[in-house]
């Protein structure tokens, strides 16, 4: 049986570590802070945030290193992993974490979801996988149009 191992998100960048290793190698930890808010039963506004371990790898890193910092909208995709570990006492421990395989930065000094495009004024949206094959996940979030065959975004 196929599987499928995808994570799509858009929120507000948090703490942001960079590690090199001795062979020149380096990863970018970063974690990313994503919202949801709502009216509750008594019409009281809530919200509710989640953050999520990014592991920013390869040429990537270089990237993220260089331009993502504490504050700033990002879109990214990735995949879900989850480090295993023993903690202190010796129990088996695991840490979920997001390993990104895209990002793109977003502009700063607005909300996540809020960037516009300058020159239209509508919402700008993250780049879509190019090519036919777009990405399932961009399909079922209705961000891609599959019937347009070059990827681009609806709108």
């Amino acid at each position: 049986m196929a599987s499928y191992n995808n994570i799509i998100l858009l929120g507000n960048i948090g703490n942001v570590q960079v590690k090199t290793f001795q062979n020149g190698g380096k990863v970018v930890e970063a974690a990313l802070a994503t919202s949801k808010r709502w009216k509750d039963r008594n019409g009281e506004l809530r919200e509710e945030t989640q953050w999520h371990n990014l592991i920013i790898g390869g040429n990537l890193a270089d990237t993220a290193e260089k331009f993502v910092q504490k504050g700033d909208p990002l879109f990214v995709t990735g995949e879900m992993t989850y480090r295993k570990y023993q903690d202190r006492d010796g129990n088996n421990r695991s840490i979920p974490e997001v390993r990104v395989l895209t990002l793109q930065l977003l502009p700063k000094g607005q909300k996540e979801g809020t960037a516009s495009n300058s020159t239209t004024g509508r919402p700008a949206a993250p780049a879509a996988p190019a090519g036919p094959a777009a990405d399932p996940a961009l399909v079922s979030a209705g961000l891609v149009d599959p019937q347009e065959g070059d990827g681009d975004l609806p709108f």
